[in-house]
């Protein structure tokens, strides 16, 4: 029950831009098991957590567009918040500069700035996308989404199909959801072994690396327009505080 609970959570913030799966596992304490099991195709140990994902994945796929809307100053600065306190489970024990340190930091932040980068707004007239693209949306989405830090459903937006499978989680066009998931899967088993092996080689520079990618990829998040000052401050801390606090149980650590 717990996994599919925290699948579940997992699938409602992989639905959300600017918002990292790879930082929720890190906090769930999942990340680095989930990449010793993809590696060597452990798949089975991960069925509750995945049932619960896709549930989430459907129920906010639904909803988000809605939530957005009528809420997006209350929304961006909650996940703000949340996103910068973030930081502390992933450097856990490795809060130690140096100028490597530093630099890896900032490149991090550097590439989480690139993609974070691309608006929220739908493209309009535009052709449906094709099979392929989607296949590549999967595989990328996936693939970034396993970093922490760096969010799918960024790629997805700059890929420009972002809407497009919201339309398609809305109306459950099984034909588009399931080039994607086959894409997705290409994208996890790919990308899992190797990122197994240089955690488990460069712990700390990955913790800054991936630190930056979660500052940079916080950009997304400031919200546009602060037409209710104190309660967008009021709920931008009170992401950070719950997040903070949530993290200091569930650093990253060297075990």
């Amino acid at each position: 029950m717990e996994m599919l609970l925290k699948g579940m959570l997992t699938g409602f913030i992989l639905v959300v831009p600017g918002m990292s799966g790879g930082t929720l596992l890190l906090l769930l304490g999942l990340y680095e098991k989930l990449m010793r099991d993809l590696s060597r195709l452990r798949i089975w140990p991960w069925l509750p957590f995945i049932a619960g994902a896709a549930a989430g994945i459907l129920i906010n796929g639904a909803a988000f567009s809605w939530l957005l809307q009528a809420y997006a100053p209350f929304v961006t600065a909650f996940l703000l918040g949340s996103m910068l306190a973030s930081v502390r489970a992933v450097m856990g024990g490795n809060f130690r500069p140096n100028w490597r340190r530093i630099g890896l930091l900032a490149l991090g932040a550097a590439i989480g700035l690139l993609l974070a980068g691309q608006p929220l707004a739908p493209a309009e007239g535009r052709a449906s996308p094709s099979p392929g693209l989607i296949f590549i949306a999967g595989a990328l989405g996936c693939a970034t989404m396993i970093l922490p830090g760096v969010a799918g459903s960024s790629v997805l937006l700059m890929l420009g199909v972002y809407d497009d499978m919201l339309a398609a989680l809305g109306r459950l066009d099984w034909l588009l959801l399931s080039v994607f998931i086959v894409g997705a899967a290409v994208g996890a088993f790919g990308l899992s072994n190797a990122l197994d092996n240089l955690f488990a080689r460069h712990r700390a520079s990955i913790s800054w690396l991936f630190s930056g990618l979660i500052l940079g990829s916080a950009r997304m998040l400031i919200p546009a327009a602060w037409v209710h000052p104190a309660g967008q401050v009021f709920l931008g801390l009170a992401g950070f505080v719950l997040v903070w606090w949530w993290g200091g149980k569930k650093q990253l650590t060297g075990q």
